[in-house]
């Protein structure tokens, strides 16, 4: 009996992945329509511009846990409340406490590489620093 659940969880599982494939790729050919009408569109003004030398653009996806500054205003608060330099494990932890985020592994992971982002952001434009304590774990405190 328990098998039979199990296959037909995964057999549930795998007809959701075909189904989102098959959306993707509708996608992507749509994308590729849209792509070459552009490329004519370019030649048509211009037919001596080269196509490959437009690079493609990056394109970012939201943090679903943080609204759009809040991330870094929430790391500088932390950091300020803390009066001692942080490392971005602590900083983590902060912030999961603060938005009452659910400290699952994965997603510590996640939050840990947008406060490192954050960070490096800050220290750029030398509001945080990074300091060395020997122990050879980064910590950061605001200039």
């Amino acid at each position: 009996m328990a098998e039979s659940l199990v296959v037909s969880g995964l057999v549930s599982k795998r007809s959701e992945v075909a189904g989102q494939i098959i959306s993707y790729q509708a996608e992507i050919t749509r994308l590729q329509e849209s792509l070459s009408h552009l490329d004519g569109s370019i030649k048509l003004f211009a037919p001596e511009y080269d196509l490959r030398t437009i690079k493609s653009k990056r394109t970012n996806t939201r943090n679903q846990y943080f609204v759009k500054g809040e991330a870094q205003r929430l790391t500088l608060d932390v950091m300020r409340e803390a009066g001692k330099p942080l490392n971005n494990l602590e900083i983590t932890a902060q912030l999961l406490e603060r938005k009452g985020i659910e400290a699952t592994e994965a997603i510590t992971a996640r939050i840990q590489k947008n406060v490192f982002a954050v960070i490096h952001r800050l220290e750029a434009r030398h509001i945080v620093r990074e300091i060395d304590n020997g122990a050879g774990v980064m910590k950061w405190e605001i200039v």
